[in-house]
Formats: structure tokens, sequence, C-alpha cells
């Protein structure tokens, strides 16, 4: 029978993943015959790059902080800075026949000075956190978890898309979150000390802190993709990674992130394959390390998504678009087929659509 043949053969591997990963802030303009075409050049562009997958932010970023200082779909907590990611997420489905993850923060929302919650932020303990350090909700206190799922619960209320790309702001140092109220989880829940200090000062409970917070974060991110699927369904999972954790185990101290729970625990993770970023001398053999280890450590990369740069930010220039085409080849060559890049200039087409797409389309037909 038809049945048996189909049962027989060996399981089809999943299409590799072939994201562009976009600011919305880049196609928002308060000239509404601007912002259409900014649209317009936008959904051009990639329908001719040819990815798969589109990362799209869901919030407002003004001042490049990360942190939402706005939201671009209507909700209870948030300013809007316009109804805009319904829109174009639907327009790069249809349209560009990619599927649509909203790029969202989990903790990294401002909200108006005068929200009860507005206060209920992520604190350090001793020494002020580092520079760049996100402005984060804490997710140990009940009124600032109930914002943030409401947060998530509108989005999908008021918008189609297929997946969620939780931000790089889900994160927590060795020194965080050190409010009254983590403090007393710790110790009343976790069986820990009851100051940061104490934990910090024993190697074995600062390492199972590390490990709670973690498990803390991604359940967190769970119940936010359950207050999303209640109007969207199916919904995949993402989120991003740094890659010093992906690269060193015992970087789940000072981050709160895990590259296994991650894979275990979301549809793909995006891992932040940012060697400018990250300083590196040498960047083509600091991205060779990243994939070996990551593979090494994980024995598959078929839920692994890397990230690549397009801008350096700490140079403040753009990353040639032929180095950017180079890596993605050199991606490929060493196994790693799911990637992208961050962030996409549509309007001054970097990288360049001629010099990337051979590598980064899975069907690279130049017209």
């Amino acid at each position: 029978m038809l049945s048996d043949f189909v049962g027989g053969l060996p399981p089809q591997k999943r299409a590799p993943r072939r994201v562009v990963h976009v600011d919305l802030d880049y196609v928002y303009s308060d000239d509404p015959g601007q912002q259409e075409r900014n649209l317009s050049v936008l959904l051009d562009r990639v329908k001719a790059l040819g990815p798969n997958t589109v990362y799209l932010q869901a919030f407002a970023d003004p001042d490049g902080d990360g942190v939402a200082d706005a939201l671009y779909f209507p909700n209870r907590h948030m300013p809007v800075r316009a109804d805009l990611f319904s829109r174009v997420a639907w327009q790069l489905f249809t349209r560009a026949d990619v599927e649509v993850f909203a790029w969202m923060p989990l903790l990294a929302f401002r909200l108006p000075a005068d929200h009860p919650a507005s206060r209920l932020t992520v604190q350090s303990d001793g020494a002020a956190p580092p520079p760049g350090t996100y402005a984060r909700l804490s997710p140990f206190h009940p009124r600032a978890r109930s914002v943030i799922l409401d947060i998530y619960e509108d989005l999908a209320r008021h918008a189609a898309f297929q997946g969620i790309l939780f931000h790089d702001d889900a994160t927590l140092t060795d020194a965080e979150d050190a409010a009254p109220w983590a403090l007393d989880l710790y110790a009343g829940q976790w069986g820990l000390a009851g100051s940061v200090a104490a934990i910090r000062s024993d190697p074995a409970l600062a390492r199972q802190w590390a490990r709670r917070k973690t498990a803390a974060l991604i359940a967190l991110t769970h119940e936010a993709m359950e207050r999303a699927r209640a109007f969207r369904l199916p919904l995949k999972s993402a989120r991003n990674l740094y890659a010093g954790v992906a690269l060193d185990p015992e970087a789940e101290a000072w981050f709160a992130q895990s590259l296994p729970a991650f894979v275990a625990a979301y549809d793909q993770t995006a891992i932040m394959a940012m060697p400018y970023l990250e300083g590196a001398a040498d960047p083509g053999r600091w991205l060779e390390t990243l994939v070996r280890r990551v593979k090494r450590r994980l024995g598959s990369l078929d839920k692994v998504v890397f990230e690549l740069q397009a801008t350096d930010w700490r140079a403040r220039r753009p990353v040639d678009s032929a180095e950017i085409a180079g890596v993605m080849r050199q991606l490929q060559l060493g196994g790693a087929l799911n990637f992208g890049y961050y962030p996409d200039d549509f309007v001054g087409n970097h990288p360049d659509l001629r010099a990337v797409k051979p590598a980064l389309s899975l069907t690279a037909d130049l017209d």
C-alpha cells in the first residue's frame, strides 16, 4: 500500500533557514507617503533576496538602545508609535512568501513613568551594571510578569505572523536580579541564600542560581508563547543567544543563558555570530571556531541559526557585502545551513543584493 511505502521512507530534512532581520523603525515615517515608499522598497528587496524567514521588529526603538520605547501594535501598557507591524507582517507573508517572526523584547520595555509597574525593574548588586546593559522589567515580580504577558497576548490578538523571536535582552548577569522580591524568591522558593553576595561566595550556590535563572527566563518565554498561541496557531519560537555562551558553557553564570537549554526549548536558537561585536582579531577564524564548538556541543546544527552582522557598530561602518557573502559560503561549507544577517538596510541596498543573494537565497537565480 502507498501508506506503507510512505511510512518506510526516511524522514525528510527540513529546509535550511535563511533569515533577513529587519528594523521596522526604518519603515516607519511621520510622512505616510514616505512610509508607503519604504514598505514598497522592503517588499521588493525581500522578494529579490529570496530568504524564507524575516525576523521583523514589532517594537519601536528610535534611540537604538535595545529597549522598547513604544510598540507597533495596539496594546494595554505601552505607547503605540503606529499600528504598523500587522500590515507589514501580512504583506511580507503574502507577497514575499516568507515566514514572519515578531522580534520582541522579553524584559526590555520602558513603561510610561506613571505605569504601576514602571519601577519594577531588574536591579544589580553592588557596582553599577556595565555600560550598554538593557533597562529591563524584573522577571521575578508578579505585576511586571503580568504586564509582559499582556503585551504578548495583545501582539497576537492584533497581528498575524508565524513565530516569535525573543530579543537578546532576556539575560541576567551574575549580579542580577538583586531586587527585594527576587531575593525573597531565592531564599524562600529556591533554597538559596537571601543575598546575591552570599550566593556568589559559594560556587555551588552560584552555579545553581545561574541554572535557576536560565530556567526562569525560559519559563517566562514559554508563558508568553502560550498567551500568544491562544490567538495564533501554529506559532514557532526562536530566541537570540550570545556567542560567548555558545563558545563557553561557563558563561551561563554571566548571562543566564544556555545553548543546550535553548535548543531544547525553542524551534530556533539564533546565535549572534558577530565577530566585530565581539572584538575578534581574526573574524574568519572566530566564526570557524564558533561553528565547530556549537556542532561539537550539540551534535547537530539543525535548530541553530547563525545571525551575522551587516554593520560593524564599534567602528560605525557597514561590513563589506562581499565579506558577508563569503562568510555565508564559509558557513555552508562547514555544515551550517541556517543563517541570516542583521540589520538589513533595504533603502541603502546593504548588503548589496547581487553580492549576497547567491549565498542567501535557496533559489539563487539573478534575473
